[in-house]
């Protein structure tokens, strides 16, 4: 067994056999082992050493430095060798990562190919500064060569995948190949085969989008033939099969901004924000996004009739928008969502920002408008599927079903309801993962508050959930909402990776972050549950889940003695959700912890006037003992 393991890829470290930490103070030394690693099992010459080194000095004076870096370390850690004028790292008394890589990543075994991806943990020697100009420009080579392996590594792995028909298990390989390597047109038209295979092609369309945009940006130069083929097989393929099956999505098109200032420089500014607010509306579950530059194609002819514009596009739903600047520093920003088929308006939007166009604050007006427009889109399939019938397909009962369970507010009936329309939707669609995490998460939050009773109800939500991370393990959407099930079905410890890969996935899905501040919450881990939550709810300001989130911040304030906050929390939740009686009860929980006991109990008869079966038991649900002393008191 060997002495030594040398670890390079991510940082340098060696080892012991037993695992500590040998100290190898010389930044030469340990850039010499770097290249003696590399190199090996093959011997490397004194001179190429002294001159990757030393080669500003005279030859006897780069030699007698070079003994007295191979001194210290044969003191340290004997595994350099020498034989005459060469020098060898010894492979039976010292291993290394980067060998190891190499051999595996050449490999055609989907098990060694992903073996040495789990050795590539990050750039070769990452933080490794010489002053010696030799070796810096043998390190960068270096670095683009096992950069490149790895690249072609994940290339493979994620092409047997999808071979197999593995299209799930490819995409997170090519999102981390696309994160390291964002201009790798094999990575993007792989990313977007997949997608394509798994039914997702707005989102295989906006991968083209995204590829477009950053070889522009980076390397001034467009899609190869072969990407924008691709491209146009799937664009056609999708409008062929728009509206012909079960699984037909609403179609949006985001519209560019008309720069009714006529102010130069807000004329990029208002093509960045209808792309990006397009960007983010394709993540959506249950709706397509055309492309831009469809859209911009679209509306040469006649860009002021909508009602043809929709139809060219085949678009439900137009999503259009303006900028102004009323008055000096303030930029006012104006979107509306247009009714496609009978081109009218269903619902507007106005926000003025405090200066033109600061990143920042545009960053969180797309993220905070998609997540609105998203509400509204599902507000109004909801509605258009209620006026259709009992045909309805699969993503309109999931749409009717969220939007029925949150009009309604929380009660045995109206989880009743919305229990129903999943079941059906999945009846409809048995591959529609969305419908299974939705049902899920309904299914777990009823039977933790007690409006759904025993084992069968908890094992049905268990089942759904991972039925769910089955059908689509690398769908934000779906792990956001499958793994906050899981960590309220009593396994917060498993659902905390799911969450963050979600958010990974997605930085900007609003439930991730606050599913992930509600298990942080469970796990007793206060400051890491409020920071989340705040997150979620600066993403999606007004998100029709907002009293849900906000009740769990205040509740993790109320751990943490930030009484103010708390009360803060708790009565915005009242106010976001008229029909949320958990909100009334924490509510009566932080006035009770300020001594204010008599609107404390105010709270707990609004809470019982929404809910009149409420009882004590459900109560301790939400707040534990905290209320005993004031129910008691009260007569409740």
């Amino acid at each position: 067994m060997a002495k030594f393991r040398l670890t390079l890829l991510g940082g340098f470290r060696l080892d012991d056999e037993k695992g500590r930490e040998i100290a190898v103070a010389s930044r030469k030394a340990r850039a010499m082992l770097a290249v003696l690693a590399v190199h090996s099992p093959a011997a490397v010459t004194r001179e190429r050493i002294a001159g990757l080194f030393w080669g500003e000095l005279a030859e006897e004076r780069a030699r007698h430095s070079l003994r007295q870096v191979l001194t210290a370390l044969r003191r340290d850690a004997p595994m350099v060798e020498a034989s005459g004028e060469t020098l060898f790292l010894d492979s039976r008394v010292c291993t290394s990562d980067v060998s190891e890589f190499a051999a595996l990543a050449a490999s055609t075994s989907s098990a060694e190919l992903e073996r040495a991806l789990l050795l590539h943990a990050g750039i070769f020697l990452d933080g490794m500064v010489t002053k010696a100009e030799a070796f810096e420009a043998w390190l960068g080579v270096e670095r683009a060569r096992l950069a490149k392996a790895a690249a072609q590594a994940m290339l493979r792995l994620a092409a047997r995948h999808a071979g197999q028909s593995r299209h799930a298990a490819a995409l997170p390989l090519l999102h981390r190949l696309l994160r390291c390597d964002p201009t790798n047109e094999d990575a993007h038209r792989a990313m977007m085969r997949s997608l394509e295979a798994l039914g997702r092609r707005s989102e295989a369309l906006q991968q083209y989008q995204l590829c477009r945009e950053l070889l522009r940006k980076q390397l001034q130069v467009e899609p190869d033939t072969a990407t924008q083929d691709l491209h146009d097989d799937i664009r056609q393929a999708s409008t062929a099969l728009r509206g012909t099956d079960g699984r037909r999505q609403a179609v949006i098109a985001v519209l560019p901004f008309a720069n009714v200032a006529r102010a130069p420089e807000l004329d990029a500014l208002a093509a960045s924000i209808a792309d990006e607010l397009g960007r983010q509306l394709s993540r959506a579950p249950g709706f397509q996004v055309v492309a831009q530059p469809a859209v911009v194609t679209a509306m040469r002819p006649n860009p002021d009739d909508l009602g043809q514009l929709a139809r060219v596009l085949g678009a439900s739903y137009l999503v259009t928008g303006s900028l102004r600047l009323p008055e000096r520093g303030c930029l006012r920003i104006a979107l509306q969502i247009v009714d496609g088929d009978k081109a009218r308006y269903l619902w507007t939007l106005q926000q003025d920002l405090a200066s033109r166009g600061a990143t920042a604050d545009i960053d969180d007006f797309v993220a905070g408008t998609a997540a609105r427009i998203e509400q509204q889109l599902i507000l109004a399939e909801a509605a258009a599927s209620d006026t259709r019938g009992d045909r309805q397909n699969a993503w309109q009962k999931t749409h009717q079903a969220t939007s029925a369970l949150f009009a309604a507010g929380w009660s045995e009936a109206a989880v009743g309801t919305a229990v129903r329309l999943y079941r059906e939707a999945i009846a409809l669609d048995p591959e529609l993962a969305l419908a299974y995490a939705h049902k899920a998460l309904i299914m777990a939050f009823a039977h933790d508050w007690g409006l759904l009773h025993g084992n069968t109800a908890r094992d049905e939500a268990r089942a759904d959930a991972e039925k769910a991370l089955e059908l689509a393990p690398g769908r934000s959407e779906v792990l956001a909402l499958a793994a906050c099930a899981i960590s309220h079905l009593g396994d917060p410890a498993r659902a905390v990776p799911l969450l963050q890969r979600a958010i990974e996935e997605n930085p900007n899905n609003a439930q991730a972050w606050a599913a992930l501040g509600a298990t942080h919450l469970l796990q007793m881990q206060f400051e890491t549950a409020v920071e989340a939550l705040r997150r979620g709810l600066r993403t999606s300001p007004t998100d029709y889940r907002r009293s849900v989130w906000l009740t769990a911040l205040a509740s993790a304030l109320v751990r943490l003695n930030r009484l103010d906050e708390a009360l803060d929390a708790a009565q915005g939740a009242c106010r976001s959700d008229a029909r949320y009686h958990p909100a009334r009860i924490v509510l009566a929980m932080v006035l009770a912890k300020l001594g204010r006991d008599g609107e404390a109990a105010a709270a707990l008869r609004d809470a019982r006037r929404i809910r009149p079966q409420l009882t004590p038991a459900e109560m301790r649900r939400f707040v534990g003992s905290a209320l005993d002393r004031l129910v008691t008191s009260s007569g409740f």
